[in-house]
């Protein structure tokens, strides 16, 4: 009995742990995706139409860090390291806009792929394809997605109490979780291939540098559009390598090979995984758009300024002549 009470301490301390680590990234996760999403709604991100897939993931990482800062906030709270009972009916309703949730990001990261792979290996359809409507049809299926894990989650619960266990997996219906854990491996195995034709076809691109020089202005505007999307993508691909289709395949393939859940020892780890990967995503965001975030904010400065200075040059030497404005 000793022993038990110990083991049950033990991991109630390792629940815990997990738990603050999920906390500090869902803040953060939630701070860089909202400020994101303030800069497309202000108008401060320059071809936002270009990027509307990376706003879409924004609002879908953005989602899941507050879904994530209500449903751990809850069991951090209720927190005890001699015995954990928590309401099965607070941990469903709080918990299914988790699995969902991934699903919309999954979604738009491939569909994120997808649009590189039109740009770089089918470049005559990609410029014949719409953005707002290729980024419209892909936050739609993500959506669809969504409401069908967030119904299978919730009507499939067996809603008992699971003493002694904080996580998503001693909650729910054996055969969802089954489900999650497959479909969210195959998703990270395709995203897997998606990622090796991207950097291909970006490696072959930048094989081609020296044609650069002979563009035109707009056709090297064009180019830097271009290279920003891809750094954009190849940055958000990184992460769901290591953040979302890493911790998939280790979580199916040890449960696989020892029958044991790692959510049963180690806590809500793999939420930890999605809010750094949110945290991440929004970084590698505001990294490649340092400097043309608030570009209109300061290009419409120095429009008033100019028209401050013309104004107190015709108050001065009066007003021009009409052969002086052609």
């Amino acid at each position: 009995m000793l022993i038990d009470t110990m083991n049950s301490s033990q991991m109630a301390v390792i629940y815990l742990v997990t738990e603050l680590c999920c906390l500090t990234a869902a803040t953060l996760s939630f701070v860089f995706n909202a400020y994101i999403i303030y800069c497309f709604w202000r108008k401060k991100i320059p071809a936002a139409d270009n990027l509307r897939l990376a706003l879409y993931l924004a609002i879908g990482d953005f989602g899941y860090a507050a879904a994530a800062l209500i449903h751990i906030g809850y069991l951090a709270i209720n927190w005890s390291n001699e015995w954990l009972d928590y309401n099965p009916y607070i941990i469903i309703i709080t918990n299914c806009f988790l699995p969902a949730n991934l699903k919309i990001i999954v979604v738009v990261s491939c569909s994120m792929a997808l649009d590189r792979c039109l740009a770089i290996f089918f470049p005559v359809v990609y410029r014949q394809l719409s953005k707002s409507y290729f980024a419209n049809c892909a936050m739609a299926c993500g959506y669809c997605w969504f409401t069908f894990d967030f119904l299978f989650q919730l009507l499939t619960a067996p809603l008992k109490r699971m003493p002694n266990c904080a996580t998503m997996a001693c909650f729910v219906h054996r055969t969802f979780l089954l489900y999650v854990s497959y479909s969210n491996t195959i998703a990270g195995l395709l995203i897997v291939v998606m990622s090796v034709f991207v950097f291909a076809g970006i490696q072959k691109i930048s094989q081609r540098k020296s044609q650069i020089g002979t563009q035109t202005t707009t056709g090297v505007k064009t180019t830097s559009v271009f290279r920003q999307a891809n750094r954009i993508t190849v940055g958000i691909l990184f992460c769901s390598l290591f953040f979302v289709t890493i911790p998939s395949l280790l979580v199916t393939g040890y449960e696989e090979v020892t029958g044991i859940s790692l959510f049963a020892e180690l806590g809500p780890f793999y939420i930890c995984a999605i809010l750094v990967n949110g945290f991440a995503d929004g970084l590698v965001f505001v990294i490649v758009n340092r400097k043309s975030m608030g570009s209109r904010h300061r290009t419409l400065s120095s429009t008033v300024s100019t028209v401050h200075t013309r104004n107190r040059a015709s108050l001065i030497n009066g007003p021009p002549s009409r052969v002086a404005e052609f």
